[in-house]
């Protein structure tokens, strides 16, 4: 199953686990496989470096090599301003241009669109319900 993992849900299972884990573990078994744009790769890689200081966490720079590892990296083809946040956008714009089935956020913003273009936008209790 494609999908798009927001940062928020990548760096929530990484850090304080719960249902963003559960994803984590899934895209590990390969059960699910995970879009980015090198715009959403660089955010991932910002964020974990600030985090992984703050949080003194030793598994960021594992993380960091999964995550290089196995994200499949594309350069989106749709470019989309629907968000509220505009930083928001490359999401979709990767989702739809990966012809992903879901976004998994836990962002308000992109969370009251709930779709795009058969693209799902929904929680990451949600997406583990249905996997």
């Amino acid at each position: 199953m494609r999908i798009v993992l927001d940062t928020n849900v990548l760096v929530s299972g990484i850090f304080w686990g719960g249902m963003p884990y559960q994803i984590l573990e899934l895209w590990a078994k390969q059960k699910i496989e995970v879009f980015v744009t090198p715009e959403i790769l660089l955010e991932y890689n910002d964020v974990m470096a600030q985090l992984g200081s703050k949080e003194k966490n030793k598994s960021v720079e594992y993380w960091l090599q999964f995550i290089h590892e196995r994200c499949t990296l594309i350069h989106p083809r749709h470019e989309v301003t629907l968000c509220r946040d505009p930083d928001d956008d490359k999401f979709i714009s990767c989702a739809l241009s990966a012809r992903a089935s879901f976004i998994v956020s836990g962002d308000k913003d992109l969370l009251t669109l709930k779709e795009v273009e058969k693209v799902e936008i929904i929680t990451p209790g949600a997406f583990v319900k249905r996997m």
